[in-house]
């Protein structure tokens, strides 16, 4: 995990984005554009020629249905999804359920008018408004819906499926929708990961703006970049992390510490349900910051290393993870700003 190579490196170098980073930028940018190609592609794609429903048409068809008679609302549902089921009749008398959204049913009225006359009348032989043709895809009707229908109609859950079938006609779905989606999904997945390293790069963009500041103000600014260089830095590539005379570089989150800085130090296990996956070097400043030192790869061997560095220009700075450790580092940070105020 040490190297102590000499490598002539200015801040600018230490703190770019690392190889993993930049190829894993280009990976997720090239993948998440292809899924937004390929969601517009899906949507924008011409639809495939409709097949009339039927009882027997499949989930996965895009269908038409000539509306005859079209009843008011039978059945809402509500949940995660929301809709309301209307009765509907194509010419050959077939019936099926149909779920419309409220513009479209406005817009069927006449059909809702000859249905009305239609039960009002049981010889009524119409006549009929000229069929509107409706596009969509089957949906399966979840059995407690159709349960709750069977009720309604007050038939059996086997007549309600004969006279009705096991689908409903959602109008307006498409097959080409339901491909985009997948791209859509991908698109949100590799998109947050895009994200991810995005924000990762800005925050540590932002802290080494902010220790940059510092270090300028204190006047030890050029010192820091001069150590960064020597050849009796520490440096430990796989975490990103150097350590020169008087400054820790923290390549990760962006932090340029001086040693005088760091009031405490100490190691903290990272759990996930119960299995240790990483044990983390922390640096606790003494004006109350945490600072990821080693994301990953602590042991008492690096602690004892890099607290050998701290406390010769610290010999304040506490080491350990204690209760009492924890409580005499609190009270030196709330003296600390009270002695500081901004």
């Amino acid at each position: 995990m040490q190297n102590n190579s000499y490598s002539q490196q200015t801040l600018n170098d230490f703190f770019a984005p690392s190889r993993a980073q930049r190829v894993w930028l280009a990976i997720l940018a090239v993948l998440t554009s292809l899924m937004i190609l390929g969601a517009a592609y899906e949507i924008a794609k011409p639809k495939p020629e409709p097949q009339r429903m039927s009882h027997e048409t499949s989930d996965d068809t895009f269908a038409y249905l000539d509306v005859q008679l079209l009843s008011d609302w039978v059945y809402d549902v509500s949940g995660e999804e929301s809709y309301t089921f209307y009765e509907v009749m194509d010419p050959d008398e077939n019936w099926f359920l149909i779920s419309l959204d409220k513009k479209t049913f406005a817009s069927l009225s006449p059909y809702v008018d000859a249905y009305n006359a239609y039960l009002a009348e049981e010889d009524w032989n119409g006549p009929y408004p000229e069929p509107t043709r409706l596009t969509g895809m089957p949906s399966y009707i979840y059995f407690d819906d159709a349960s709750a229908l069977a009720s309604y109609y007050d038939v059996s859950f086997q007549e309600f499926e004969e006279f009705f079938g096991s689908y409903y006609f959602n109008e307006g779905a498409s097959n080409a929708m339901a491909d985009a989606i997948l791209y859509i999904i991908g698109g949100v997945m590799f998109g947050l990961f895009l994200l991810a390293i995005v924000l990762q790069l800005s925050f540590a963009r932002r802290n080494r703006t902010k220790s940059e500041d510092r270090l300028y103000t204190l006047g030890i600014l050029d010192d820091a970049e001069a150590q960064l260089t020597e050849p009796e830095t520490v440096r430990y590539e796989k975490l990103r992390l150097a350590l020169s005379r008087d400054f820790a570089f923290v390549g990760t989150s962006g932090h340029i510490l001086p040693y005088a800085d760091i009031g405490w130090l100490y190691q903290r296990t990272q759990r996930s349900r119960g299995i240790t996956v990483a044990i983390q070097l922390m640096a606790g400043t003494v004006y109350g910051k945490t600072v990821f030192l080693a994301p990953r790869f602590s042991n008492d061997a690096f602690l004892a290393a890099v607290a050998q560095k701290v406390l010769v220009k610290n010999p304040d700075c506490l080491v350990g993870y204690t209760f009492e450790q924890s409580k005499i580092y609190g009270e030196r940070v709330r003296d600390y700003k009270a002695n500081n105020p901004r």
